[in-house]
Parts: structure tokens; C-alpha cells; sequence
């Protein structure tokens, strides 16, 4: 009589790993790493576009600020625009908006003007200036509602034009 033993399977078969993988792994690391501290620099350097402004009565009113081209060019006039909004982000009727603009570290104005209303009821101001040299800048606005004024100031870096 023959009997028939059977065998043990033999165990799975483990394929040895190369060092492919943990190379795969630090490289997607460092990657990540890279992205994220180049979005927290540009965050840091980015320039401030909102700014409060106390109008007393009325209460506070953000401005918020854009330029057309953006970033801005030493070339041709650049559109400043300027959106006053509630905290509920609807638009704030203001009376008027006045700016001047000059070279960061320099107090004195380069140039001033007057923004004008938009006739589409948006509530946006606009206005135009020209900054003839590449550098930090700032826009310095004075906002009126009534009798209520505030002044609000906003930086920008001028880019070479290409």
C-alpha cells in the first residue's frame, strides 16, 4: 500500500526590495517639502491688498487694492483700483477716494490723483498712476463718507517690464 504524503506548501516567496523604493520615497519628501516652503515664502512676500479703514459713524470699511497690469510695469500707465466692502463684503458707498504714491523709504509723494466711481454701480474707484522705476512702492488713499475721513496705505513691488 502506497500512501501519498503530502507536502507542506513551501512558503511565499519574499522578492527582496532594492533600495528603488526608499530613494522613490525621499525624493517625493523633499518635493513636498520644496513646494510647501516656496508657498509660505510667497505668501510671506506677497504684498498687503486689504486694509481697514475707520470711518467713525459709518464704521470700518476695507479697501481692497489692485493694480492693472498686475504686478505693475515702469512702463505706461498703470489702472490702480480701489473696492470698499463690509465686513459682509457688499460694497460700501464712499464719497470719494484721493491717493498719492512714491518710492518705498521715501516718504515724499512721486505723484498723487483722484480715484473716480465706476458708472456700473459696482462701487469701485479707479484711478491711474506711473511708476518709472523697478522697486517696492506704496499707494497711500484717503477714503470720505460724510464729514468721516481715514487713510489707508498699501505696498507693491514694481516688476521689470519684459
Amino acid at each position: 500500500m502506497t500512501s501519498e504524503r503530502s507536502l507542506p506548501a513551501p512558503p511565499p516567496r519574499r522578492h527582496p526590495r532594492s533600495a528603488a523604493w526608499l530613494a522613490y520615497l525621499l525624493f517625493g519628501g523633499l518635493l513636498l517639502a520644496v513646494l510647501i516652503g516656496a508657498t509660505l515664502r510667497l505668501l510671506r512676500e506677497a504684498p498687503n491688498r486689504d486694509a481697514t479703514a475707520d470711518l467713525g459713524p459709518y464704521g470700518l470699511v476695507t479697501i481692497r487694492f489692485s493694480t492693472d497690469p498686475n504686478p505693475p510695469l515702469p512702463t505706461g500707465t498703470v489702472t490702480l483700483s480701489f473696492m470698499p466692502m463690509d465686513s459682509r463684503q457688499q460694497s460700501v458707498a464712499l464719497d470719494s477716494i484721493a491717493f498719492e504714491y512714491g518710492r518705498e523709504g521715501d516718504d515724499r509723494p512721486a505723484g498723487s490723483g483722484e480715484a473716480q466711481r465706476m458708472s456700473d454701480g459696482s462701487g469701485m474707484f479707479m484711478g491711474g498712476a506711473q511708476f518709472p522705476e523697478v522697486g517696492n512702492w506704496w499707494v497711500r488713499a484717503t477714503v470720505t463718507r460724510g464729514e468721516a475721513q481715514a487713510e489707508v496705505r498699501f505696498t507693491f513691488y514694481v516688476e521689470p517690464a519684459q
